[in-house]
């Protein structure tokens, strides 16, 4: 799942001039005036109005804090709602346009994304999804100890946001360091997660390297029928096959077609994935060796 960044921005600029109590905001010096009598959401509307004047640290500082003391359900995720769109929305055209042309690149050439990725970080470094993203090129590339080190950071900053961790049990799982990425799993709600088909899949990966490919398997089966499009299922299902010695040509070919003519769109609702589609040349060079070359 990957966040519509224009919509977002449009949120946040709507939730801000849309208020009715802009007209009151205090600022001394730059920084939000301190109100004992302020409620969340005028914690909320300072946040948004901070961003506006791109000063996204001191916006997030102040929706952490507020968090921090909130017992409220409905407050807390209100506020946690605030810290992902402050923390996810850019300030800058520019570095939009190279994080997008960081995404466009990541398919075709990892090592050129990073570099568009890096300029857009440059330009808004406390970007948590430029960040996000570079961690999951990182990864890509097999540089998956700067990604976790990146990711480190910034979910110690950002706990609430479960992207992050994300994509830092993705890193945990390509160095293989379970005990970490175990930690990190069992902290996420999965059955209630919108990302959940990308922790299962880290989850089959676990079992496979760990060789408990029964349950690997058990994972593999539920994720077919949960997302039947998502190509790293058929990776994973033709990976299981070879292990129990069956061809596996179905998942094979499937996996291969996938990804040679997966879509734009197609590409974007699965790109939280940072091995999406990186397997082609291993499972195309299996079926050439059996004669079941994907058309």
């Amino acid at each position: 799942m990957k966040l519509n960044f224009g919509f977002l921005k449009a949120a946040v600029f709507a939730a801000f001039f849309s208020s009715q109590v802009f007209s009151l905001c205090v600022f001394s010096q730059g920084k939000p005036a301190v109100n004992k009598s302020e409620t969340y959401k005028d914690i909320i509307e300072k946040a948004y109005n901070l961003s506006l004047q791109k000063d996204r640290q001191q916006a997030l500082n102040i929706l952490i804090t507020a968090l921090q003391k909130e017992t409220r359900p409905q407050a807390v995720a209100e506020l946690r709602k605030a810290v992902n769109d402050v923390a996810h929305v850019f300030i800058s055209d520019k570095a939009q346009q190279m994080f997008e042309a960081g995404i466009s690149l990541r398919k075709t050439d990892p090592a050129q994304a990073l570099g568009k990725l890096n300029e857009a970080s440059r330009m808004e470094p406390d970007n948590i999804a430029i960040l996000a993203e570079l961690s999951r090129v990182m990864i890509a590339k097999g540089d998956c100890s700067a990604a976790q080190d990146l990711m480190t950071k910034q979910v110690k900053l950002l706990p609430y946001d479960e992207d992050l961790r994300l994509t830092a049990a993705q890193a945990y799982v390509c160095q293989s360091s379970w005990v970490e990425y175990g930690k990190v799993y069992d902290s996420i709600e999965i059955r209630k997660s919108v990302l959940q088909k990308f922790w299962l899949i880290l989850e089959v990966e676990r079992y496979f390297k760990t060789k408990n490919f029964v349950k690997a398997q058990e994972i593999v089966t539920n994720l077919k029928k949960l997302d039947g499009k998502y190509p790293e299922v058929s990776y994973w299902a033709w990976k299981l096959g070879q292990v129990a010695k069956k061809p596996g040509l179905e998942d094979a070919q499937k996996y291969v077609i996938t990804c040679k003519n997966i879509s734009a769109n197609q590409y974007r609702q699965y790109m939280i994935d940072p091995m999406l589609c990186r397997h082609v040349t291993e499972v195309e060079t299996d079926l050439k060796g059996s004669n079941g070359t994907a058309e």
